[in-house]
């Protein structure tokens, strides 16, 4: 018998430990902030089950967990990026700028690799994956490393 593969599981098949944040809308412009342990996650096609809640993708402003650190390279070359917009839950959109080889687009969110506080001593950099429901997504921009944003070059 051959084995079904189960994308929603594969989709962050990544995140096996650690916790997971997720940010839910709880209307009237309330959100409410769920931790859980990784293992507990599950991105699927109508939107994500945390242990045995379940919650729709509406509902869902983001998701995010920690990476590994990753070490620092002082020689960074300049590479192709994605220019992300997306509704931040406040009304106005919030653009990011995020490297091509952390974005990622799936069946049911687009995902990026965003970088955060560098440790010197250790030589190290913190990531976290952030992913946003398809229907939060305003447009998304990829820009070649030698070109600017919004030029189609038509």
């Amino acid at each position: 018998m051959d084995e079904v593969r189960n994308d929603a599981r594969t989709l962050d098949a990544s995140i096996a430990s650690g916790l997971v944040t997720v940010v839910v809308d709880e209307g009237g412009g309330q959100t409410t902030t769920i931790e859980a342990p990784a293992a507990d996650f599950e991105a699927a096609e109508r939107g994500i089950a945390i242990g045995r809640r379940f919650i729709p993708w509406h509902r869902v402003h983001r998701y995010e967990w920690d990476l590994p650190p990753k070490d620092f390279a002082e020689e960074r070359r300049p590479g192709a990026r994605v220019r992300l917009v997306v509704e931040d839950g406040a009304g106005a959109p919030a653009e990011h700028m995020v490297a091509a080889e952390g974005f990622e687009t799936g069946a049911f969110a687009v995902t990026m690799l965003v970088e955060d506080v560098a440790d010197a001593e250790r030589g190290t950099i913190s990531v976290r994956r952030v992913g946003f429901p398809w229907h939060r997504v305003h447009e998304y921009e990829r820009i070649p490393a030698d070109g600017a944003a919004g030029s189609s070059g038509l």
